[in-house]
């Protein structure tokens, strides 16, 4: 199960890494930018998870595999879009709608890895699900943040909610004996299927509205 959970993690890096990049060049950032932003939604998220679990120093700096895979997609995306800079541009709400499902893909996979992470040191499941919620949209917190939009997570599309319910989903397939390969896989898909449901049909929390 070690080596899944690495792979889903390379996955899940690779994917925030295209969301990321596909941001920063949305806000017209050079290459450095566009790597910087990248590598950090990849990557923010799971070391929050660390630091918060004593892991010290975070993995990223230990294992150069989650750093190379999230360079090489963020590379593959400014490639892309400086070579066929016009057509980027004239498709770009198709591709606002590529980068919602790499987040959702990042999401779903960093929730459940960070949960399974916190499992080592911790059967809390108030830290376990606060551990796989924060690595989940840590990066995309940091992203928004950086780039000076109020975090998604904060404001729209059920984010952090489908996190949760995912986190639990896993939590309690595992209690009830559930392997954890189909605990994984089932907590995942609904995770992603959440946020591409709320992405769609525009699923919001409840909110004040003061205009």
């Amino acid at each position: 199960m070690d080596e899944v959970i690495f792979v889903l993690e390379l996955i899940g890096a690779a994917a925030f890494s295209v969301s990321g990049a596909m941001v920063a060049i949305e806000k017209k950032a050079d290459i450095f930018g566009v790597l910087f932003l990248a590598i950090t939604t990849a990557l923010g998220g799971g070391v929050i998870r660390d630091v918060l679990i004593g892991q010290i120093p975070p993995r990223m700096f230990v294992s150069y595999w989650y750093l190379l895979v999230a360079v090489i997609a963020a590379l593959a995306v400014f490639t892309d879009a400086y070579v066929r800079s016009e057509r980027y541009k004239l498709h770009i709400d198709r591709l606002d709608a590529v980068n919602n499902i790499f987040d959702a893909i990042g999401l779903a996979v960093f929730t459940i890895t960070g949960m399974n992470t916190a499992m080592a040191v911790s059967d809390n499941v108030i830290l376990l699900l606060f551990v796989g919620m924060s690595t989940g949209i840590g990066g995309g917190m940091l992203r928004d943040v950086m780039t000076n939009t109020m975090p998604k997570v904060l404001r729209k599309r059920i984010y952090a909610v489908a996190s949760l319910l995912g986190g639990g989903l896993y939590y309690v397939m595992l209690l009830l004996g559930a392997g954890q390969l189909a605990s994984v896989g089932c907590s995942m898909l609904l995770i992603f299927v959440l946020r591409l449901l709320a992405t769609i049909n525009k699923w919001n929390l409840p909110s004040v509205k003061l205009d």
